[in-house]
């Protein structure tokens, strides 16, 4: 429950809106719909890796998104990442494709990977076959390695991604095109 209330906090700060909101857990993911926004987001990564993955739809489930939103550990300062860095996603340990369709960068709070919009429908699908987990990796080029960020548990997925689409009115397996 901890985690939640930082997730909310987090996410209110982000979109300067009231912390107050509707929630929802389930297994490894949450659910909460802050102001017109529901997100869809990972209460916690795996041992040794950091951060959260997040979706979040407005009103009937337009302009979805999914970011990976990084977490320091305690001491890093500087960039996660270099420039020449791009994203490998996993899906129970099988890099998938949409990986080359997210785009690191700078964000208000942090450092963060974002998917090309049009295909969160795709994430979700990959997300809810997934029988065990979600890993963010990076190809370090600079470095010649692929080095693991997040690994995330899919349990509980679809549970808050349905509560989501019940607040804010949008059917998950069918997003509507913005």
């Amino acid at each position: 429950m901890k985690n939640l209330h930082l997730a909310l906090a987090a996410c209110a700060a982000l979109y300067e809106i009231p912390a107050s909101a509707a929630t929802f857990e389930r297994g490894n993911w949450a659910a909460a719909k802050i102001g017109q926004t529901c997100h869809v987001f990972t209460q916690r990564a795996h041992r040794d890796t950091s951060g959260a993955l997040v979706f979040s739809f407005g009103p009937g489930g337009y302009n979805a998104g999914f970011t990976y939103e990084y977490t320091p550990w305690p001491g890093e300062t500087g960039a996660p990442w270099d420039e020449g860095d791009f994203v490998l996603l996993e899906a129970d340990g099988q890099e998938i494709w949409l990986g080359e369709e997210m785009f690191a960068a700078l964000a208000p709070n942090g450092y963060v990977a974002d998917l090309t919009g049009g295909l969160v429908s795709e994430m979700i699908a990959v997300t809810l076959a997934a029988q065990s987990d979600i890993s963010v990796n990076f190809d370090r080029t600079a470095h010649g390695e692929v080095w693991l960020y997040g690994k995330f548990a899919t349990e509980g997925f679809g549970a808050s991604l349905a509560r989501a689409g019940e607040w804010c009115g949008f059917d998950p397996n069918r997003l509507p095109t913005s």
